[in-house]
């Protein structure tokens, strides 16, 4: 995966997926975080974007998907821990191959993943139920409450 840690920083490459259903969105998370994110993953080196969200797919949800139109990058600016990260995030629509449960509250699917297990619910694509789980990175609240259609490139700091 691409990522490069250099004293104090971290750099990272991350691709994600909009999934839709009966007008909610899927979302993730390690279990041990106290935020949620788009379904994906890190790129790994000569992988596109594309290519490494179909496999995070396939990895964490158990299906294939159809990987759609580039819909955002963002450039994002956190703490991680101790480090100061910067990370790169390519955010496409997405298909699945399958469709997944559908419960507008519940944790519908949950899967290991390396060290960590991931759950996996359905969200109302507004501002207050998105900045209840606290979606990171954060521009991306905005975004999808508003259902920004075209293509957009952000710079979010949430960091000095």
């Amino acid at each position: 995966m691409i990522v490069m840690d250099a004293g104090v920083s971290r750099f990272q490459f991350r691709a994600g997926a909009l999934i839709w259903t009966e007008g909610h969105i899927l979302v993730h998370r390690a279990v041990s975080d106290p935020y949620w994110a788009l379904p994906g993953g890190r790129v790994e080196f000569h992988e596109s974007s594309e290519e490494a969200l179909a496999r995070e797919i396939q990895e964490e949800i158990g299906c294939a998907a159809t990987i759609g139109r580039l819909r955002f990058v963002i450039e994002n600016f956190f703490e991680l821990g101790d480090l100061k990260a910067h990370e790169i995030g390519f955010y496409f629509d997405a298909e699945l191959s399958r469709p997944l449960p559908f419960h507008q509250r519940e944790i519908i699917h949950r899967v290991r993943d390396g060290n960590s297990d991931l759950e996996f619910r359905w969200v109302t694509p507004t501002r207050a139920a998105l900045d209840e789980l606290d979606l990171k990175p954060k521009p991306l609240r905005d975004l999808i409450a508003e259902n920004h259609a075209g293509m957009a490139h952000l710079v979010y700091r949430d960091i000095p």
